[in-house]
C-alpha cells in the first residue's frame, strides 16, 4: 500500500473544501494509505470534518488556540502595538505550522515507510516545497492566479516556487492556458483535471429539508433567486449583485434575492443591504452545509464573482435543474456555460446583463 500526504488550508464551508472531500472519497483506499494535513484547526468551524472518510488520518498543523490569538490581534490591527503583535504571531504560526509538517512527515515515514506522493491541494506549502523530501509533489491550482496575486512581483515569486513541484494540476482548460501564458517554462508540468462531482449526493440533498428551521421552511416556499458562496468581497462581488437586484426590484421584480453563505464580510454585506433599504427583499440565509435544497427551490441561480477557478457551484446549481446567470470572470464560468447554452454570462462588475 502506497502512502500519500494531502495538504490543504481549512475545513471551512467552501468550494475548495468540498472538492477536497470528493477527492478523498474517490481515492482508492485499497491502494493508498492517506494522511490529511490541515493547516488550521478552526474547532467548531471545521464543517467538513465529519465527511472525511474514516480511513483517512487527519493532522492539524496549527492548533485552534494559536489561530484564535492571531485573530484577536488581527481585528485590532489599526492600533500600531497590536499590528506588531499580529506580525509576530503570524511568524510564530508559520514556524509552528511548518515545524509540525516536517515532524508529522517523519513520524509517518518511521511508522509506515516511504511517502509516495505529496498533494499540496491549496499550494499552501509552496514557500517550503523545495525542502519537502518526497519524490512526487503535486500542486493543485483552484483560482485564477493573476486575480489572486495581482502584482507582477507576487506572480513572479509564485512561479519560481512552482518549479519545486513535479506536476501542477489545473481545473479547467482556460486555467491551463492562463498558467502556460504566465509561466511557459512550466508547460510540461501542467495537467488539467476537472473537479470530481457526486451527482447523486447533490440530487439527494436537494430534496432534504431536515436542516431547515421553521422560519426557513416558510422562506423556502417564497419566490426567490438564490446566490451561494462564501461571503468574501475581494472575490465574490455582492455589491454589484445587490445593485443589479435593486434595479430589478424597482422596475417591478417580484422575486426576492436569497444569499446563502457565511464569511468575514457578512456584516458589510448586511449593512449594504440596509443602506439600500432592501432588507425585506434581500435575505441573508447564512452558512448552510446543505445549500442544494435552496438551489432546488429557487427560480434561478445567480453568481457574481471577480475570479474563479472552475466555478463548482455553477455545476451544482445545474445539477439542481436551475437556470444559471454568472459573471464572465476568469477562469471557469465561460468554459461551463458557453457550451450548449447552459446559462447566461454577464460582464464582471456590470449591473446589466
Amino acid at each position: 500500500m502506497k502512502n500519500i500526504v494531502v495538504h490543504s488550508g481549512t475545513l471551512l464551508m467552501g468550494g475548495i473544501e468540498r472538492v477536497l472531500i470528493e477527492v478523498l472519497k474517490n481515492l482508492d483506499k485499497d491502494k493508498y494509505r492517506i494522511f490529511l494535513f490541515i493547516e488550521k484547526d478552526l474547532g467548531k468551524e471545521n464543517i467538513f470534518y465529519d465527511e472525511i472518510p474514516e480511513e483517512v488520518k487527519v493532522y492539524f498543523l496549527k492548533p485552534e488556540k494559536l489561530i484564535e490569538k492571531a485573530d484577536y490581534y488581527k481585528v485590532r490591527k489599526k492600533n500600531l502595538w497590536y499590528k506588531l503583535l499580529y506580525n509576530i504571531q503570524m511568524k510564530k504560526e508559520r514556524t509552528i505550522g511548518d515545524g509540525n509538517f516536517f515532524r508529522y512527515v517523519k513520524e509517518i515515514e518511521e511508522e509506515y515507510g516511504e511517502i509516495e506522493a505529496f498533494l499540496d491541494f491549496n499550494c499552501g506549502k509552496n514557500k517550503i516545497i523545495k525542502k519537502v523530501n518526497i519524490k512526487n509533489k503535486l500542486a493543485w491550482i483552484h483560482i485564477s492566479m493573476p486575480k489572486l496575486l495581482k502584482t507582477r512581483g507576487k506572480l513572479y515569486r509564485f512561479g519560481k516556487r512552482l518549479r519545486g513541484y513535479d506536476k501542477i494540476v489545473t481545473i479547467c482548460d482556460e486555467m491551463s492556458e492562463e498558467m502556460i501564458n504566465l509561466y511557459p517554462y512550466l508547460k510540461s508540468k501542467i495537467v488539467r483535471c476537472y473537479n470530481p462531482f457526486d451527482f447523486n449526493r447533490v440530487v439527494k440533498l436537494s430534496e432534504d429539508y431536515t436542516e431547515l428551521s421553521d422560519r426557513e421552511k416558510e422562506l423556502i416556499k417564497d419566490r426567490y433567486i438564490v446566490a451561494v458562496s462564501r461571503l468574501a468581497l475581494e472575490q465574490k462581488d455582492y455589491y454589484t449583485l445587490i445593485n443589479a437586484y435593486k434595479i430589478y426590484y424597482e422596475n417591478g421584480g417580484k422575486y426576492k434575492l436569497y444569499i446563502v453563505g457565511g464569511g468575514k464580510d457578512y456584516n458589510r454585506i448586511k449593512e449594504f443591504i440596509e443602506q439600500n433599504k432592501l432588507q425585506n427583499q434581500v435575505i441573508l440565509i447564512g452558512e448552510k452545509k446543505n445549500p442544494y435544497v435552496w438551489m432546488k427551490n429557487s427560480k434561478m441561480f445567480v453568481h457574481s464573482s471577480t475570479a474563479e477557478g472552475f466555478g463548482l457551484v455553477l455545476v451544482e446549481a445545474m445539477i439542481c435543474g436551475k437556470v444559471v446567470l454568472s459573471s464572465d470572470c476568469p477562469v471557469g464560468p465561460t468554459e461551463i456555460l458557453s457550451k450548449d447554452n447552459c446559462g447566461v454570462l454577464f460582464k464582471t462588475k456590470n449591473v446589466r446583463v
